[in-house]
């Protein structure tokens, strides 16, 4: 069994099919008030149903794993509000001709985010510090109903490691 190596990069750079990085927009506000910058359509998604809005923390652990999992019929939204974290996304591609080489590493900030595309593979994030907390958001029952996850390791013979 190999362990694939992924360098961790910046999050402007994450490729549109897999989603949307959620950033401070690098342009003027959209309005701006002595008390209110506002910056509109930073990102967008369609979603039908009742959304649901999870919490989550991670403390910090080793950079390597095995696990990735996605939603095949929802988007996800991924909001980072405490620390900072790597996290690995793949293709939405079947599992079973899913490889290494359809896998990233990118770099989330506190206050920065990624919307994935329904059917877009991910790893739970690694913190790069002591502790992240997430908000993640996506219809209601995702995660009881829309749920898969593999086994890089026991299912396609690889683990990943995310290299800072």
């Amino acid at each position: 069994m190999r362990i694939e190596k992924y360098p961790c990069i910046n999050l402007s750079l994450l490729p549109s099919k897999l989603g949307q990085a959620v950033t401070h927009p690098s342009r003027e506000p959209t309005f701006k008030t002595d008390i209110l910058s506002y910056w509109d359509g930073i990102a967008s998604w369609q979603i039908s149903g009742e959304t649901g809005i999870g919490w989550f923390e991670l403390p910090r652990r080793i950079f390597i794993g095995e696990e990735v999992e996605r939603h095949v019929l929802t988007p996800e939204a991924l909001l980072c509000f405490q620390g900072a974290a790597a996290c690995l996304i793949g293709k939405p591609k079947d599992p079973k001709v899913l490889s290494e080489v359809d896998f990233q590493a990118f770099h989330i900030e506190q206050g920065q985010g990624i919307i994935f595309s329904a059917g877009v593979w991910h790893a739970l994030p690694f913190p790069v510090t002591e502790k992240a907390v997430f908000w993640v958001i996506f219809r209601k029952g995702t995660a009881q109903r829309d749920l898969q996850i593999i086994n890089l390791r026991a299912e396609r013979n690889f683990q990943f490691q995310i290299n800072l």
